[in-house]
């Protein structure tokens, strides 16, 4: 193997995991947003989701990484739901004569 594509493919799994753990650290901010709606009411929780003007650069990660949170569950929410209304497993986990 070339070391161009050791490099490569070093670089991609690192952007993985660097997209991953981003996506893990939004699921937990929002669900600590989610567990400050019971205390100060769902206005004042999620708006702390939002970035101010002039915010540090801390606050927009935070933002960002709640969106990709909250798409990757959409996205992982309709492969489930697609998944069931073709009835069931599908593919290769499927019983033999389905």
């Amino acid at each position: 193997m070339s070391a161009r594509v050791v490099v490569t493919r070093w670089l991609a799994r690192t952007a993985l995991l660097l997209l991953w753990s981003l996506v893990a650290w939004g699921a937990l901010v929002l669900l600590a947003s989610l567990g400050h709606v019971v205390e100060e009411g769902p206005g004042a929780a999620l708006a702390r989701l939002v970035p101010p003007a002039g915010a540090s650069a801390w606050a927009w990660v935070n933002a960002l990484s709640v969106a990709l949170a909250v798409g990757v569950g959409v996205v992982a929410g309709g492969v489930w739901a697609s998944g069931r209304a073709r009835g069931g497993l599908g593919g290769r986990d499927a019983p033999p004569g389905s």
